[in-house]
């Protein structure tokens, strides 16, 4: 009996360490100002402000991140592409003597076909990114003040003295 609670006080202090000292890697508060999960309860309750701290300044770190300009998740699509059209200029090019005008003007026609509905589905990758962007900058936009005030609730509020 004494070796099973030994046993459960060793492993609720394993716990409870793993619990203080580990960080979670991402934003772990909703828009209403709660933590999700069990653990980052237990996180939010036994680090106080380091916890939140940390939080707001994921949240920051993400926001600031999300509204940054940067390069569209289709452009290296399209650099291989680029490669890949050169290529087949190059082919065709060499091949000219084989094929018949027709020939040749379907080749050319097929790689423009080709070319535009690569373009439309570059667009549609690129809108559902930025789309996915703004969706979350708009979350964690909700967030920030939340964790902020969370913080100054923490704090004790300093009374001027007269």
């Amino acid at each position: 009996m004494k070796f099973k609670a030994t046993l459960v006080l060793i492993v609720i202090i394993t716990l409870c360490g793993y619990i203080y000292f580990s960080k979670p890697d991402k934003v772990v508060i909703d828009e209403n100002g709660d933590c999700e999960g069990l653990v980052n309860k237990a996180r939010a309750f036994l680090q106080g402000d380091r916890f939140w701290k940390l939080q707001l300044k994921m949240a920051n770190d993400i926001y600031n991140k999300s509204i940054a300009p940067k390069i569209p998740p289709s452009s290296e699509m399209q650099e291989l592409y680029l490669k890949l059209m050169q290529d087949e200029i190059a082919l065709n090019e060499k091949m000219k003597g084989l094929y018949s005008r027709e020939e040749q003007m379907a080749n050319i026609l097929r790689m423009k076909a080709d070319s535009l509905e690569r373009s439309s589905k570059w667009r549609l990758i690129d809108d559902a990114a930025i789309s996915e962007t703004l969706k979350e900058a708009e979350r964690i936009k909700i967030i920030i003040p939340i964790i902020e005030a969370k913080l100054r609730v923490s704090k004790p509020q300093n009374k001027p003295t007269i």
